[in-house]
């Protein structure tokens, strides 16, 4: 999750709101149903994230959940369902902790992209 917002410069809800049918592995895009505004687009994501999403799919993620999105509640009663904002901002929050980062938002994952992107060119 961490790495779709600093690899493909996503929002939050836009990582929250992925299903597995929106993931195009083999040509390196997610497909974003509903961004902001309500607008789709197409948002190529270096494979660094693929290989990422794929050990994340077969390690992590509940093989018996019956919903779609690609990232769910992996511990506790609501483990297979799917995973919300406070969730989606606790795992930042121990990420950031984990690194020695004293402020990190989901969006400024997302800013941080852009930077990159305008950086290389």
């Amino acid at each position: 999750m961490v790495e779709a917002m600093l690899l493909g410069g996503l929002r939050r809800c836009e990582v929250l709101g992925l299903r597995l049918g929106d993931v195009r592995s083999g040509e390196r895009r997610l497909f974003i149903a509903e961004g902001k505004g309500g607008h789709q687009r197409n948002v190529p994501v270096s494979q660094r994230f693929f290989a990422t999403l794929g050990c994340y799919l077969d390690d992590e993620r509940p093989q018996a959940a019956v919903d779609d999105h690609a990232f769910l509640v992996l511990k506790g009663p609501r483990r297979g369902q799917p995973l919300t904002a406070a969730g989606l901002d606790e795992i930042v929050s121990g990420a950031r902790s984990r690194a020695g980062i004293e402020q990190l938002t989901c969006h400024q994952l997302r800013h941080t992209c852009f930077t990159r992107l305008r950086e290389a060119g």
